[in-house]
């Protein structure tokens, strides 16, 4: 075991030296878990690093390489308030962690058991198997202290809505001792943390325990954290586990009617929107939430409408003219109250029927007796359809027509081009028919008689 010397005097300095060793400690533990290098370029004697195990203060580590094994470690904690040796801990306490016995970290086997808590030189003593020896002076430092812990923190809901904000939070805080002894801490001073912001400080009664309540505006973390409060003994930094608190939303909705939903090109279209909120009495209107409006075939292709604001009977009203067909798509901004559900909406489909026409049209009889038909059609809009399929209908009387024959249409240099023969030997009435569709007008031409084949 390691032995005392009972001529240490005073307290030691604790804050002036929390970050030097948390420094030293969290580096000694990434090279502790990741395990010693086996390679050296020297075969020197060396004394990399010495001080406490972050998560485990009492333990000692030193980390040693040399071309032969180490055999001897000696440890010597000194204290920084009267610069006298209070501990020295032996080979013998030592057991190899990780590495090898020639490029290892040792640690000690039981944790320290010192006079008084502080933070403490380590100077080390290294003799290897060739009987080469190092004295390696301010190694590191040992954080003798203890650290705040704390029980899992308990909540009275998982969630909060516009009536019901507060949450009551309750935990107890500990102390681990360097020896690794647990015990509740009293009369300690513990923050609580909603969304990393101390909303409240309580102090822990004689059993570490504590209660309060918070208020919360919105969906956040809440968690107990233990900071320096100057009390004896000093107690390192602890947190507990955070809880998140979700929101309860009210669920909203859109209800949409358009005025048109089949416009020709150039045509605007009037949205009619109800926006309403569920409540105890069922759906109400949602009066003064703004959101906005999006215009498109689908959710990747969409026009900016505009932004509206809801009147106090929940209802807004726009205007629009599309130049392609589409649903309104309608989304509720909620950033500032988050107690109202994000919804969207969308609007039945509006078919934007862009202009076609026949500019031409011909039908005789021809010296076999069929009857030859020829045009041109035109989409002077802009935009042509994929397909141009062109229907040649025949009637008796002019009132009655049937479908003889079916065109696709080409561009011909003046208008898209078609024609058919049809066998017919009776007098009648011929025209040509383009069914516009969802996207486009649809056309007839004029009508023309036929006389009967001689």
């Amino acid at each position: 075991m390691a032995r005392f010397n009972q001529q240490e005097g005073g307290l030691p300095v604790l804050l002036r030296r929390i970050r030097r060793w948390a420094m030293v400690a969290g580096a000694a533990t990434v090279l502790s878990l990741g395990g010693a290098t086996t390679s050296h370029a020297s075969d020197q004697l060396e004394v990399r690093y010495a001080g406490s195990v972050s998560d485990d203060l009492g333990i000692l580590q030193i980390s040693a390489r040399s071309g032969a094994d180490v055999k001897n470690i000696t440890a010597h904690l000194i204290s920084y308030t009267t610069q006298t040796e209070v501990a020295e801990v032996r080979s013998n306490d030592f057991r190899l962690f990780s590495g090898t016995p020639q490029d290892g970290v040792w640690r000690t086997r039981e944790p320290l058991k010192l006079p008084e808590f502080g933070s403490y030189r380590i100077d080390v003593d290294v003799t290897d198997a060739d009987g080469d020896h190092v004295r390696q002076q301010s190694a590191g430092d040992l954080a003798y202290y203890v650290v705040a812990q704390f029980g899992e923190l308990s909540v009275d809901r998982s969630s909060i809505d516009r009536e019901h904000r507060d949450v009551h939070v309750e935990g107890t805080l500990y102390g681990r001792w360097p020896t690794r002894e647990v015990k509740p801490l009293a009369g300690r001073k513990v923050d609580i943390d909603v969304d990393y912001w101390t909303q409240t400080t309580v102090s822990t009664d004689k059993r570490g325990h504590f209660t309060t309540s918070v208020r919360l505006d919105n969906a956040a973390p809440i968690q107990a954290v233990f900071r320096s409060d100057g009390g004896t003994p000093n107690v390192l930094y602890g947190e507990s586990k955070s809880v998140q608190i979700g929101v309860d939303q009210v669920p909203t909705r859109f209800t949409t009617t358009v005025d048109e939903t089949d416009i020709d090109y150039g045509q605007s279209v009037t949205l009619n929107v109800t926006v309403e909120q569920k409540t105890g009495d069922g759906w109400v209107p949602l009066a003064g939430q703004s959101g906005g409006v999006l215009f498109g075939p689908n959710d990747s292709a969409t026009d900016v409408v505009g932004r509206f604001t809801t009147a106090d009977d929940g209802t807004f009203t726009m205007d629009y003219t599309p130049w392609q067909g589409g649903y309104f798509q309608l989304a509720l901004d909620t950033e500032d109250d988050p107690f109202l559900q994000a919804s969207t909406g969308t609007s039945s489909i509006v078919h934007v029927h862009r202009a076609s026409k026949f500019t031409a049209f011909t039908a005789g009889r021809s010296d076999t007796g069929q009857v030859h038909t020829e045009g041109l059609i035109d989409f002077p809009d802009g935009w042509t359809p994929a397909t141009i399929l062109v229907d040649i209908q025949y009637s008796p009387d002019g009132t009655e027509w049937t479908t003889v024959a079916t065109d696709e249409a080409f561009w011909g240099g003046s208008g898209y081009e078609f024609g058919a023969d049809i066998d017919q030997s009776a007098a009648g009435s011929y025209r040509a028919v383009f069914a516009g569709g969802d996207s486009f007008q649809s056309a007839i031409s004029q009508s023309l008689f036929v006389e009967a084949s001689l």
